[in-house]
C-alpha cells in the first residue's frame, strides 16, 4: 500500500529469484518510460515495519528496498477476442522491438494484461523480470557470447513468445513503416547515458557488479546498432 493508500503488489529483496530480478526489473521499467511503453506506475519502495502486507508473505530478510507496481484495477489477461477492441493495441509494435532489445523471450499472457473499462480498453505491460539472454541469472560472459555470436539474427524470441504474439499478428499488421518509426523514437532514447542514469538510481543492494553492468550497457546498445537487422529478422520469420 503506498502513502497515498493505492495498493501495490511487490517483488523484495531476498526472494527465491535473487536481487537481479529486481534490478531487471527497475531498468526495464525505466527503459519502457522513455519509450511511453504503457505500464502500471511502479518504481523502488522501502519495506520495513510500517509497511501494510496483505498477505503475510514477507519476512524481516526481505526488509529493504523492494520493486513495486501499482495494482492495475478492472485489468484482465490478454485474450485472442479482446485485441480489436483495445485503443492502443498499436503499441504491441514498440513492445515486441522493446521484448528484442532486452532479450526477453518470457512474454506471455499473464504480464501483458488488458484495463478493462467500458469505454476505454487499453493494453497494460508488467513483468521485466526474466530477460536479458539469462534472466535471472545473466552475467557479463553470456552478453559478451551473445554479441560474439550476433544474436540479433537469433529468432528465440519470437519462437518462445509464439502463443502471444500470433495473438496480435491476427490483428494488425506490421509494416516497414512502422518499423522505421520506432527504429528513430529507440536510438534516440536509449542511450548510454540514459542507461548511466539508470543504473544511477538503482538501490545498491541491487546492482550486479561493474563488470556486468558495463557488459549490459554495451549489449543493450549493440542490440539498438542493429536495429535494422533486428527489424529484418522479425520480418522475415514472419514472411
Amino acid at each position: 500500500m503506498t502513502d497515498d493508500n493505492i495498493p501495490v503488489i511487490i517483488k523484495t529483496l531476498n526472494g527465491p529469484e535473487g536481487s537481479l530480478v529486481l534490478f531487471n526489473e527497475y531498468v526495464c521499467y525505466r527503459m519502457a518510460m522513455l519509450l511511453k511503453i504503457p505500464m502500471p506506475v511502479s518504481g523502488i519502495c522501502l519495506i520495513n515495519q510500517d509497511t501494510v502486507i496483505y498477505n503475510d508473505c514477507v519476512t524481516l530478510k526481505q526488509f529493504g528496498y523492494g520493486f513495486y507496481s501499482t495494482y492495475l484495477n478492472k485489468s484482465v489477461t490478454l485474450v485472442d477476442t479482446i485485441i480489436p477492441l483495445m485503443q492502443n493495441k498499436e503499441d504491441f509494435f514498440k513492445i515486441l522491438l522493446f521484448d528484442h532489445v532486452i532479450f526477453n523471450t518470457d512474454r506471455n499472457p499473464g504480464n501483458l494484461l488488458v484495463q478493462y473499462y467500458k469505454n476505454n480498453i487499453t493494453l497494460r505491460v508488467i513483468d521485466h523480470s526474466h530477460v536479458f539472454i539469462n534472466q535471472a541469472i545473466w552475467d557479463a560472459s553470456c552478453l559478451n557470447r551473445a554479441i560474439a555470436e550476433k544474436d540479433y539474427f537469433s529468432t528465440r524470441i519470437l519462437d518462445n513468445n509464439t502463443y502471444l504474439y500470433n495473438m496480435f499478428f491476427h490483428h494488425v499488421t506490421i509494416t516497414k513503416k512502422h518499423f522505421d518509426k520506432l527504429k528513430i523514437e529507440f536510438c534516440n532514447k536509449i542511450t548510454k547515458e540514459a542507461l548511466c542514469n539508470i543504473f544511477t538510481d538503482v538501490p545498491s543492494a541491487w546492482m550486479p557488479t561493474s563488470h556486468d553492468t558495463d557488459a549490459l550497457t554495451e549489449y543493450i546498445l549493440y542490440r539498438i546498432d542493429h536495429l535494422d537487422d533486428i527489424c529484418n529478422t522479425i520480418t522475415n520469420y514472419l514472411k
